[in-house]
């Protein structure tokens, strides 16, 4: 029994680490399935494609811990050329794929400019993509235009070359319980887009000059952002701004109303190079509602306000240990909030201690305590355990350390091996 067990184990790790399983199938044999519709099961394997997936209304095209999708060295590929396309499709589920889309292998294309993005969904209605792992792509993780009912769930990202998910002009979005750590710009970015809902999501950085910018990105430039929510999320050290509030053209006549709460951030804007970081960063935006929140270590300032701003409500919220910018001089960096636009805040309830340059920086604040929010109680919901922040709307995060989640294959292998040598020998 121990002799035929280990063959099976050794069978199956081979399969798990052999880059060249799946070669017999590829993107033309998948999108041949694909046009006939149900569940498209791709095996353990890697599958090098030469050309886009195509996606087809009605179907679910899944993998399991193994199944690999990636691109050549030197691809050659036109901008816009995705690994896995939709267009105009409806009813689509991509779940449990690891998607490698080789940026190492295709340096002589830039980041952010179109090349390789994993997934690129244009005019589709009700796609869900979850339990995948996207990495070292030179563009977007999954990127939609003109779309209903996307949900982006539950995902590992992390060395990309733009965004992890990017909504442009679409709606009904909901993107949670995802691990992102950003490189080249943001984790989550909306674009145009409304009744949105991102939230339960560890988002990072890596933490160099690649190490992209905000965290979360709401861009608005046509008025058309709306309903808008962020909340639960843990941003722990991200490059540039946690949270980044973007409005232009007709978007600085819009009211956004966007609410963000129950958020922790944590040691934001560790980046040198990007001049206007901070836990929330407001360039236009009107309206907006932040409450209940933790800012704790953020570089720059907890809350700036750079343009626009007016009606915006800060309450209920803990701002601790902020500091100035690491290396680029500015006004009012230190302080815990700036209004450099004169947009008349609303600060009430809140919590202030040790913020390096002041509490507040052209704006009035009513209301305040000035305890320590780790030995006092504070009206934000949150509870320092002397190692980390704890909200019940919250999952518990250590913040001395977030591990990168193993990868599937790695899971895997440990579950082989805990069935194997556990259950069988014994």
């Amino acid at each position: 029994m121990k002799t035929f067990s280990a063959i099976i184990f050794s069978i199956i790790l081979f399969m798990l680490l052999s880059p060249g399983i799946a070669g017999a199938v590829n993107q033309n044999d998948i999108n041949q399935e694909l046009q006939q519709g149900g569940i498209i099961h791709l095996p353990a394997g890697t599958y090098t494609l030469t050309d886009s997936i195509i996606l087809q209304s009605n179907t679910i095209l899944e993998g399991e811990p193994g199944t690999v999708i990636t691109i050549p060295d030197h691809a050659g590929w036109p901008a816009w050329k995705p690994l896995i396309s939709g267009n105009s499709v409806q009813n689509v589920t991509i779940r449990n794929l690891e998607i490698n889309a080789n940026s190492n292998g295709n340096l002589e294309t830039p980041h952010g400019a179109g090349y390789y993005n994993c997934i690129h969904v244009v005019d589709c209605d009700n796609l869900q993509v979850y339990n995948c792992t996207f990495h070292d792509s030179l563009g977007d993780g999954l990127r939609t235009k003109r779309c209903e009912n996307i949900k982006f769930h539950n995902n590992l990202v992390y060395r990309l070359g733009h965004e992890g998910f990017f909504g442009i002009e679409s709606q009904y979005i909901e993107c949670f319980n995802n691990r992102i750590t950003t490189r080249t710009n943001s984790g989550l970015r909306i674009w145009n887009s409304a009744n949105v809902r991102f939230h339960d999501n560890v988002i990072d950085a890596q933490l160099d000059a690649g190490g992209g910018d905000p965290g979360i990105q709401i861009e608005d430039s046509k008025g058309s952002v709306g309903n808008v929510e962020i909340y639960n999320n843990v941003l722990n050290r991200t490059w540039g701004k946690g949270i980044w509030l973007v409005a232009y053209d007709s978007g600085v006549s819009n009211i956004q109303k966007v609410l963000i709460h129950h958020n922790l951030f944590y040691e934001i804007g560790q980046s040198y190079n990007i001049p206007s970081i901070g836990g929330i960063v407001n360039d236009g935006f009107q309206g907006t509602r932040i409450y209940n929140n933790v800012f704790d270590g953020v570089k720059n300032n907890a809350f700036r306000n750079q343009a626009g701003g007016q009606g915006t409500v800060i309450k209920d919220n803990v701002f601790t240990n902020t500091v100035q910018h690491t290396s680029i001089s500015q006004t009012a960096t230190g302080y815990a909030i700036a209004d450099l636009a004169g947009a008349n805040l609303s600060v009430t309830n809140n919590s202030f201690y040790n913020n390096e340059n002041g509490d507040a920086y052209q704006t009035g604040i009513s209301n305040a305590y000035f305890r320590d929010p780790e030995t006092h109680q504070t009206f934000s919901g949150w509870t320092w355990t002397g190692s980390t922040w704890t909200c019940k709307f919250v999952k518990p995060t250590e913040l001395g350390s977030i591990p990168l989640t193993t990868t599937i294959r790695l899971r895997l292998m440990a579950i082989i091996y805990s069935i194997l040598y556990c259950k069988v020998f014994n």
